[in-house]
């Protein structure tokens, strides 16, 4: 009986008869279980569906990391530094917000941050002295001298500041991103290159070889990409809102020409008056319009491609531009000097240093050997 071969028959009952085990032809048994075809199936599919999540994971993270944190030199960012702080310090130093203190209690509706930290409206000496303050401060960062000290003081100046006026019934929202700028910069390393902070470095260590050698890190490239990253999202949230409240009637409604029209023979809708009046003329012609108001929506939509393709950056950030400008020229709210300034973060200025320099030294040699 030990020697007989039961087949397909596993044990023998109490009985005395045998118990069939149903055979399967599928390969592997895991423990006692040997698990059917469908089973099979669903496993290999789970582990590719795993594979395949993993794949698309891993490829995420590397071009999130290569976009935020790709190496580069400290150049663009010092450029970056010396032509933001340098363009805000000319834009603000003549404007004073002292004025505001005298303003009655009555009209004070602070904005959510003001109410959170509970900042007053500080008397008119003591806004003279921090509006002092923040301007030097402007200029010490575009300069490069005291660079974490002075940026840092450029931030918290500049929010109390900047965001002194939106408590009096208006919100002023193209300064927001000029303080989520000013934040973005006080917390990188801006002054590595082209700052006095980087001579008195030089100098302090004298011949030291490390000063000679150019640093390459992704410190220098996560602080202009999330200046883009901003500008993407503005616009497509501006864009969003525009589907959202007014679906494609933003677009082949007359919304467009009463705009114009509104800016263009009603002044003062805005906080300046358009440069020319062509605002009427174009409102007549219902067609062109209606483009203006397609193409703007089009590239408020689609402006985060500008953050993945080259290609469509070269298409939509000038445009963009161009449009904005077209908006202080026809319509005349303000807003564009600020935008404009910031705009300066989408321009490689390492490759423009670079470009520029080689001219320099090609004219040189072209002097040199003419006096030889």
């Amino acid at each position: 009986m030990m020697g007989h071969r039961f087949g397909a028959y596993d044990s023998i009952s109490s009985s005395g008869s045998l118990i069939r085990r149903r055979q399967t032809r599928s390969g592997p048994t895991i423990g006692n279980y040997s698990p059917s075809m469908s089973n099979l199936k669903m496993i290999n599919r789970t582990q590719t569906l795993r594979e395949r999540f993993m794949h698309l994971w891993f490829m995420l993270h590397e071009r999130w990391t290569r976009f935020f944190f790709e190496p580069v030199e400290p150049s663009n960012l010092g450029l970056c530094r010396v032509l933001f702080y340098g363009a805000f310090f000319l834009l603000y130093l003549p404007q004073d917000w002292s004025a505001w203190a005298y303003v009655g209690d009555v009209f004070f509706q602070p904005i959510v941050f003001f109410q959170i930290l509970q900042l007053p409206v500080l008397s008119s000496d003591l806004i003279l002295v921090l509006q002092a303050i923040w301007k030097a401060s402007l200029a010490l960062s575009c300069l490069g001298l005291f660079t974490r000290a002075s940026t840092m003081s450029s931030l918290i100046l500049g929010v109390y500041l900047l965001g002194l006026p939106n408590n009096f019934g208006k919100i002023h929202e193209h300064e927001a991103l000029v303080v989520i700028c000013l934040g973005i910069m006080a917390l990188s390393r801006c002054g590595d290159a082209y700052s006095i902070d980087q001579l008195i470095r030089k100098a302090r260590r004298g011949n030291d070889p490390s000063t000679r050698r150019t640093w390459i890190s992704g410190e220098y490239t996560w602080p202009v990409r999330n200046v883009w990253l901003m500008f993407a999202l503005v616009f497509f949230l501006a864009g969003v809102s525009k589907l959202r409240h007014s679906g494609l009637e933003w677009i082949f409604s007359d919304n467009m020409a009463i705009t114009l029209l509104q800016m263009g023979v009603q002044y003062h809708m805005a906080n300046a008056d358009p440069l020319v009046p062509w605002g009427p003329y174009l409102a007549q012609h219902v067609w062109l319009t209606q483009l203006m108001a397609a193409g703007t929506l089009v590239l408020e939509v689609g402006y985060p491609l500008a953050l993945f393709s080259s290609r469509a950056r070269w298409v939509i950030v000038p445009s963009m531009l161009l449009l904005l400008i077209g908006v202080r020229v026809l319509m005349g709210p303000t807003f564009v000097p600020q935008w404009l300034i910031l705009y300066l973060f989408w321009v490689p200025w390492d490759r423009v240093s670079f470009r520029i320099e080689s001219a320099v030294r090609k004219v040189g040699r072209r002097e040199w050997a003419g006096t030889g």
